[in-house]
């Protein structure tokens, strides 16, 4: 698959808010515009029902109320589930693709930017950096069987039943039949906090504010190639590997304030927040679009400082 670039409008106005998305909280990491401050915000998912993404909505205001139309977030969690339409809310794809077309164009954008040749003023980074490794998105199902478990928290099946309702399983014919079966167990029922994910895009396009899906992974990655990144499980050493990363990001920007992130998902929200900001001015970022399937942030191009230096921001043309 290939897309053709368009560049995007520039230089940005707004915040910058990097959304680090979990099954009770959003870990929110907010740089200013013009970049002077880097500050923490946490909004609870806890209690949300009836018009959950509304109620989201306001929390979020409530907890960043800099947060406008000028706004660009970047949130760390997929957008839609791959058997919808995004652009159409619950409609059907057939045939449902294998995997998201936003994915095959990320790693094909990875594979490109770390196998860029040297230039005269930038020299090349030996580099050893592994493939871009991404959990699939799963198809509704698999969140309708996750929202009907006994074991499933109530704010969670609260989003599923608004943003799904027009599928409720009791309706569906032979095709959906795996809705109505047992929930996922095991090591795979931690993508249910996408439901948070999916809820929290309906939130901010309330609000107004442009949302990107955009990895912390492969932000760290690219911010600072020569970095290793340790794995969560290994916690003392990630969150030292992302505030090292962090500071030098901030340090870019010349932050007035820049607290250090205390915990792991603060640093990945910062990552976010702090690479488009790096990126933005007075740079033009680069598009691809598609509202089948989103968007999503990823940074490009090589600079002296062995990091890429340019936002990529990628959608795709609905199919």
């Amino acid at each position: 698959m290939t897309a053709a670039g368009k560049a995007l409008p520039g230089p940005f106005s707004g915040s910058f808010v990097g959304i680090d998305v979990g099954e009770n909280f959003l870990d929110l990491a907010i740089v200013d515009s013009p970049p002077r401050t880097l500050v923490f915000k946490r909004v609870a998912l806890d209690g949300l029902n009836g018009t959950a993404c509304g109620t989201l909505a306001q929390r979020i205001k409530d907890a960043a109320p800099e947060l406008d139309a000028r706004a660009t977030a970047l949130v760390d969690s997929p957008r839609w589930p791959r058997d919808l339409d995004w652009s159409r809310g619950t409609h059907r794809r057939d045939p449902v693709p294998r995997g998201r077309e936003v994915d095959a164009v990320l790693r094909q954008i990875f594979r490109t930017l770390v196998t860029l040749p040297a230039s005269k003023a930038v020299p090349a980074v030996k580099v050893r950096m592994s493939g871009l490794s991404m959990f699939p998105t799963p198809r509704y199902d698999y969140f309708a069987r996750c929202a009907r478990d006994p074991r499933c928290k109530p704010h969670l099946s609260a989003i599923a039943a608004e943003l799904f309702g027009a599928l409720s399983p009791d309706e569906l014919s032979g095709d959906d039949r795996d809705a109505r079966g047992p929930a996922p167990s095991g090591g795979a029922i931690f993508t249910r906090f996408m439901l948070a994910g999916f809820a929290s895009y309906r939130a901010l396009e309330l609000l107004g504010v442009q949302a990107f899906e955009s990895y912390p992974d492969l932000q760290l990655r690219l911010s600072s190639p020569a970095t290793e990144v340790p794995p969560k499980g290994r916690r003392a050493e990630a969150l030292a590997a992302r505030r090292r990363i962090v500071a030098s990001l901030a340090a870019r920007l010349r932050l007035r304030d820049k607290p250090v992130p205390a915990t792991l998902d603060q640093a990945d929200a910062a990552t976010l927040a702090l690479a488009a900001a790096v990126c933005a001015p007075p740079r033009r970022a680069v598009g691809h679009k598609q509202s089948v399937r989103g968007t999503f942030h990823a940074r490009a191009r090589r600079s002296p400082g062995a990091s890429f230096d340019r936002v990529w921001s990628c959608h795709y043309p609905e199919l």
